[in-house]
C-alpha cells in the first residue's frame, strides 16, 4: 500500500513501447485493482462500502488468478493482496514476487495525499494513519517478506526518479534466473 506498485509497473510498461531487453517480448502490466474496477464497473471503495471487504477478497482472488494465468504479465497487487488465502503461495509459484519497499515518511507522504483513493484509509488524520501503517506492516510482513526479492521505491517521485528506478529494476530482473 503506497510502495509505488502502479507507478514503477506503468512507467516499465510505457518504457516497454521501447523494448527493453529485460522484459519477455509482448510484455504486459496490469493493475490488480484497476481490473477489478472494470470488471465490477464500480470502484475499489465502492465495492468494499456494497459488499464488504470479504467480498472484495474473493473478487480479488479470482482476478489475480486471471490475470495471472497469461504469459509474459506484469501484475500490481494491493497491499493486502498476498496475505489472502493462498495468493502468495500461488504467485511465487507462477512467477517472480517483487515487495516494492518504501521508507515510512515516504510511506506516509504518499498514502495520505491518495488518501480518498483507499477504502481502508478513509477519514484517517496523519497520527491514525501512522499507526495503521505500522500495525499493517506488522500485521503483513510474514506474506511480504516471502517475496523472492525486494526492490527499494521511494525514488518514485519525479520522471528522473522513475526513469532510474525502471532502470535499476530492470537490471534487478536481469539477474534474476525466472527472466
Amino acid at each position: 500500500m503506497g510502495t509505488g506498485k502502479t507507478t514503477l509497473g506503468e512507467a516499465l510498461r510505457r518504457s516497454a513501447g521501447g523494448r527493453m531487453s529485460f522484459l519477455p517480448e509482448g510484455c504486459v502490466f496490469a493493475d490488480l485493482d484497476h481490473a477489478i474496477e472494470q470488471r465490477e464497473g464500480m470502484s475499489v471503495r465502492r465495492i468494499f462500502e456494497l459488499k464488504g471487504e470479504r467480498a472484495f477478497r474473493n473478487i480479488e482472488a479470482d482476478m489475480l488468478r486471471e490475470l495471472g494465468a497469461r504469459e509474459n504479465i506484469i501484475i500490481a497487487c494491493g497491499g493486502g493482496t498476498p496475505c489472502q488465502g493462498d495468493n502468495m503461495e500461488w504467485m511465487n509459484a507462477r512467477g517472480l514476487t517483487v515487495l516494492l519497499e518504501a521508507s515510512q515518511p515516504v510511506l506516509l507522504r504518499r498514502l495520505l495525499a491518495a488518501q480518498d483513493q483507499r477504502p481502508l484509509l478513509a477519514g484517517m488524520n496523519a497520527r491514525e494513519l501512522e499507526a495503521f501503517v505500522d500495525a499493517k506492516q506488522r500485521e503483513r510482513s510474514r506474506w511480504y517478506r516471502r517475496a523472492k526479492v525486494i526492490f527499494p521505491s521511494d525514488l518514485l517521485e519525479s520522471e528522473e526518479e522513475i526513469a532510474e528506478s525502471v532502470k535499476a529494476f530492470g537490471e534487478m530482473l536481469e539477474r534474476q534466473e525466472h527472466i
